[in-house]
C-alpha cells in the first residue's frame, strides 16, 4: 500500500482488528487515570438556524410554513421536522456536504475509478479541495484538510472482516479537519472517518452507508493519545448499515478516548443500531467528552457511557472497579426524538447496567445531565429515562435499567 499514489491508503492496520462496536463488548484491565473536568461553554441551545441550502446537494423538501426554526413542529418533532432538518434548524441533506460555490464552476472533479483505490496523503498541511472521489483516504500527516468533498469508498469485504476499514483514515501521528463532506461507505466500510490520530475536527459532513459513523480507536501501542482531541459538529448521520464490522451501528463510538465535544448533530438511527453515541472503557479510560445541543432518534440505547473494565460484574464476570474509567462525559441540552420507537431508543435513551451495584451503570462518577428532554413529549430526562404511555422505558426484565442514578445527577 505504501508505494500507492503521490497522494497513496491502506484502510485499517493490525491494531483495529478487535474494534468492537457493540453494545455488550469484551473489555480490557489496565490502570484507569481520574480526569480533570474540562467543558465547553455554550451559549445557545438547540435548535439553532441553518444557512440555506446549497446548490448540489439533495435537499430537504420544507413546505411553505417551515421559514424558521420557531415553527411549531420544528419544536414539538415528530415526521414533520425529520423530513424539514433545515429549516428547522438541524443538519441534515440541505445543509451538510460540498459547499459547490466554493467549487470552480460549482462542481466537483472526478477522482479515482475504483472504490477499493486507496489514496495515502503524507504532506503535512496538505488541501484537498472541491473533489468527487471514489476510493480510501489514508491520512498520514498533519494538518491535512479536506473540504467541499464527496467520498465514496468500499473495503470489499463484509461483517468482521472489514473491521477499522473507513471512507476516511486518520493514522497514527497524523491529524485532519474534514469540512462540508459527503461520506458513503457503500455499506463495505465500518466508519465514515476512523480517528486514531493526534486531532480531528469534522465540521457539516453527511455520513451514510456504514456501520459506525464516526470512531475514535486508542491505538495505545502507538501513543497514550491516539483517537483524542476531536470536535464533531453540525454533521448528519443516518442510513447505517448492519452489513460490516459486528452490525451493531452507533454515530459515535470510542473504546477509550479524550477531551471531545460532539455538539449539535442529528443522530437518525434506527432501532437495529446499537446507539447514537456509544462510551466505552476497553482500551483507555474515557474522559472529558461533552455532548451537546443533539438532534438524536433510535438506538438499542439512544446514550451508552458505560465503565466495563475491566468487566460488568455478571456472574462469572470481574467487577468494574480496578481497569479503565469513565469520567466525566456530560450530554447538556440534547434534544430526544421518538420518530424511531416511543422510547427514542428500542429500550430507552440511557444505558444502566444492572449489574453494576456502586452506580447501576454508566459513567464511573456518575451521570452527568442537564437539559436533556424529548421532543414528543417534553419530558425531561435528565434523571431518568422517558416514558412510554405513562410506562418507564426499559431493558426487558430489568427493574434497574431504567436510567435512574444512584446519587443525584451532577450540576454542569
Amino acid at each position: 500500500m505504501r508505494g500507492a499514489t503521490a497522494l497513496t491508503v491502506a484502510a485499517a492496520s493490525a491494531s483495529v482488528v478487535g474494534a468492537c462496536s457493540g453494545s455488550l463488548p469484551a473489555s480490557a484491565a489496565s490502570p484507569g487515570a481520574v480526569a480533570t473536568p474540562v467543558i465547553r461553554a455554550v451559549a445557545a441551545a438547540w435548535p439553532r438556524r441553518a444557512g440555506p441550502a446549497r446548490p448540489g446537494n439533495v435537499q430537504d423538501k420544507p413546505d411553505a410554513a417551515a421559514a424558521r426554526p420557531s415553527a411549531r413542529y420544528c419544536r414539538a418533532g415528530g415526521a414533520r421536522l425529520w423530513a424539514n432538518l433545515a429549516a428547522c434548524g438541524w443538519p441534515g441533506p440541505a445543509n451538510t456536504g460540498p459547499n459547490l460555490s466554493q467549487c470552480p464552476g460549482r462542481r466537483l472533479v472526478p477522482r479515482g475509478t475504483s472504490l477499493r483505490r486507496v489514496i495515502e496523503v503524507r504532506t503535512a498541511n496538505a488541501v484537498i479541495s472541491c473533489q468527487k472521489i471514489l476510493g480510501v483516504l489514508d491520512i498520514e500527516a498533519r494538518n491535512v484538510t479536506v473540504r467541499n468533498t464527496s467520498i465514496m469508498s468500499s473495503s470489499g469485504k463484509k461483517g468482521v472482516a472489514a473491521n477499522g476499514t473507513a471512507d476516511i483514515f486518520v493514522a497514527d501521528g497524523a491529524s485532519a479537519t474534514i469540512d462540508h463532506v459527503t461520506i458513503n461507505g457503500d455499506d463495505a466500510v465500518h466508519a465514515c472517518i476512523w480517528h486514531q490520530g493526534t486531532k480531528l475536527t469534522v465540521t457539516a459532513v453527511n455520513c451514510f452507508g456504514v456501520n459506525d459513523g464516526i470512531f475514535s480507536w486508542a491505538d495505545t501501542g502507538y501513543s497514550a493519545t491516539t483517537g483524542d482531541h476531536f470536535t464533531i459538529k453540525d454533521s448528519y448521520f443516518h442510513g447505517f448499515t448492519t452489513a460490516t464490522a459486528n452490525g451493531h451501528g452507533d454515530g459515535y463510538q470510542t473504546e477509550g478516548a479524550r477531551n471531545g465535544l460532539i455538539e449539535h448533530n442529528t443522530y437518525r438511527m434506527t432501532t437495529a443500531a446499537d446507539s447514537a453515541i456509544a462510551i466505552w472503557d476497553s482500551l483507555k479510560t474515557s474522559r472529558n467528552i461533552t455532548v451537546i445541543a443533539n438532534l438524536i432518534t433510535g438506538g438499542g440505547f439512544a446514550v451508552y457511557a458505560d465503565d466495563y473494565s475491566p468487566g460488568d460484574g455478571a456472574p462469572g464476570h470481574p467487577p468494574q472497579v480496578g481497569g479503565f474509567s469513565v469520567i466525566n462525559i456530560r450530554f447538556i441540552d440534547n434534544a430526544f426524538s421518538t420518530l424511531a420507537s416511543g422510547c427514542v431508543g428500542k429500550w430507552g435513551v440511557w444505558f444502566a447496567r444492572p449489574a453494576w451495584k456502586p452506580y447501576r451503570g454508566g459513567p464511573t462518577d456518575g451521570w452527568h445531565r442537564r437539559g436533556n428532554r424529548v421532543l414528543e413529549t417534553g419530558e425531561h430526562i435528565d434523571t431518568h429515562n422517558p416514558h412510554r404511555n405513562g410506562t418507564l422505558c426499559r431493558l426487558p426484565g430489568s427493574r434497574a435499567a431504567g436510567g435512574s442514578v444512584a446519587h443525584p445527577p451532577s450540576t454542569c
